[in-house]
């Protein structure tokens, strides 16, 4: 935990998700966040987790545990349930590398799961948008949209829409659920 003025610096492509009467801040592009696919250092920072208390206006940074963190830290999808915080995709920064694996980080242990390993079943993208719902007693995560890179192989599903950008990202209108009870 730090004490006085508490720096985040500057942070873009992140979420700030709200669980309780706190708000967690964690990847995003960060100026010092390592722009490499994986590396011990990479994998050192990501493992660390800011929290704003509402209650008292204080910043504190926290170590996390559990699997390792993910790798898509930067324009991540993101959403809440209870004390948990799930994370879809993101960028790894390195330019071209993005992911479709499905994390959660529990507020309270401060524990990373992985729910869903990386597959060429789902669009691997960041920038996109999550949602937790609930329909007929079966709890899903819905995540839709996105971009991605020309260059990560994907399966292509007819009923949605794939648009190649000029700058080799391909932009997205997929749409994926996921039941939380069956993963």
């Amino acid at each position: 935990m730090s004490k006085g003025i508490y720096q985040l610096g500057g942070i873009a492509f992140h979420s700030a998700p709200v669980v309780g009467e706190s708000v967690f801040l964690w990847g995003g592009g960060r100026p010092d966040l390592p722009l490499v696919h994986d590396s011990p250092q990479k994998r050192k920072y990501l493992s660390t987790i800011d929290r704003l208390e509402f209650r008292t206006g204080h910043w504190s940074s926290h170590v996390t545990r559990g699997t390792s963190p993910p790798l898509g830290a930067i324009g991540y999808f993101c959403t809440t349930r209870n004390n948990d915080i799930f994370f879809f995709g993101g960028a790894c920064g390195d330019g071209h590398c993005y992911h479709n694996d499905v994390n959660s980080f529990n507020s309270l242990t401060y524990e990373w799961s992985n729910i869903v390993p990386t597959s060429d079943a789902v669009m691997k993208r960041g920038l996109g948008g999550m949602v937790c719902m609930e329909s007929m007693g079966t709890e899903y995560l819905f995540m839709i949209g996105g971009t991605g890179h020309s260059s990560i192989p994907t399966t292509y599903q007819s009923q949605y829409h794939y648009i190649q950008l000029v700058n080799g990202r391909i932009r997205t209108n997929e749409q994926n659920l996921l039941s939380l009870s069956t993963s």
